[in-house]
């Protein structure tokens, strides 16, 4: 769920002591510290665990050159969001997809209509219990929103602004009536590293202007990304069965464990794991048991985390097209009908970034879980 922007190299980083991370706990300011952690190099990841291939599960459309996230829609078809940083140029609008459970594609329609000045790039989505569908709109500069979209007849009915101002939001989870998007990057926080955050929007809560300058009363985490070569940080985000919020900085390879209180609150956080900063961490999901799937942007690998915090690599290959099904940038994924389903990206390219460019064809790939 990375945005067009090109990523920097990175190296591993040697230490991160004195790391502080903050929270939102009050409508003015950052104002509490939630903790100061001394950590130690990236974990290694597990060499002896078995390698499961990647199959094709789709391919997509011409309206949908960049895919990116997904969302299991209330009729149980997936929905997938095309912010399209690619097509035509960049001059061709995102547009959502759907998905059968066999991978069959259908179109559900483009967002651009639907905006006074036509310009939509939708990325994280989820759906609520009404079957609104709510999206994070990373459009850059700090022109972002968060969407709700309704439908009728399976197309787009419909859209309204929850919030706007932001200046990157990317991952986006539904929970408890609460809308919960990640920021890869906030460049008005002033200090010596990047910042990036979480922020939480009541679902009932529309046109929101946010200050994406740390003091926005809704936002709910903020982190440093440490590494001088990274260039950004949170990006995928979700819940476990119990409540917990899982999120990763892209830029330093750390998976954070976050407990919310009832009103959608940080109040507590701690390291899970980490990944080395040669993976990217990009979009998470999670499986019944509790297991994290993190879609490796920079290293072109799925990674598995068990819930001790171990990590291993389920699947990997070089640099491909992805014709075959093979991994050509993983953006997102998500667990659905026993299988693990990977948008493949295809877009960015760099100094320690496996995928070599983009072209055809768009795909989407798959990973049996059973």
């Amino acid at each position: 769920m990375t945005s067009f922007t090109s990523l920097p190299s990175t190296t591993p980083v040697n230490s991160r002591r004195n790391r502080t991370l903050f929270a939102t706990m009050s409508s003015m300011a950052l104002a509490t510290i939630l903790g100061v952690f001394s950590t130690t190099d990236a974990n290694a990841l597990d060499a002896n665990a078995p390698l499961i291939p990647a199959e094709l599960f789709a391919s997509l459309p011409d309206t949908c050159p960049t895919p990116d996230a997904f969302a299991i829609a209330p009729d149980g078809n997936l929905t997938l969001s095309c912010p399209n940083y690619a097509g035509s140029a960049g001059k061709q609008q995102g547009a959502l997809l759907g998905l059968t459970p066999d991978g069959t594609p259908f179109d559900i329609g483009t967002l651009s209509e639907f905006t006074q000045d036509g310009k939509t790039r939708p990325m994280g989505m989820a759906y609520a219990p009404d079957g609104a569908l709510f999206i994070a709109d990373n459009r850059g500069g700090n022109d972002g929103r968060v969407l709700r979209v309704t439908f009728d007849a399976g197309k787009i009915a419909a859209t309204e602004v929850v919030a706007s101002g932001l200046s990157a939001p990317n991952g986006l989870r539904y929970h408890n009536g609460a809308i919960y998007i990640t920021q890869l990057r906030l460049p008005k926080v002033v200090g010596p590293h990047i910042a990036s955050g979480i922020y939480r929007f009541n679902e009932t809560d529309r046109d929101l202007v946010v200050a994406s300058d740390g003091t926005s009363e809704t936002l709910i985490f903020l982190d440093h990304t440490t590494n001088p070569n990274a260039g950004f940080g949170l990006d995928g985000l979700v819940f476990d069965a119990e409540g917990h919020l899982y999120t990763a900085n892209l830029g330093d390879g750390i998976v954070y464990k976050l407990t919310l209180d009832a009103e959608g609150k940080v109040i507590s956080q701690h390291v899970h794991a980490t990944v080395p900063t040669t993976v990217g961490p990009d979009g998470m999901s999670i499986d019944e048991m509790g297991n994290l799937y993190l879609a490796g942007f920079r290293s072109n690998q799925i990674i598995k985390v068990d819930p001790q915090g171990n990590t291993s690599v389920l699947t990997e290959n070089g640099d491909s097209d992805g014709a075959n099904g093979e991994l050509d940038q993983p953006a997102d994924l998500i667990v659905y009908n026993g299988q693990l389903i990977v948008s493949n990206f295809d877009l960015m390219k760099g100094d320690g970034i496996v995928n070599k460019g983009h072209n055809k064809p768009y795909t989407l790939s798959t990973i049996d879980l059973k």
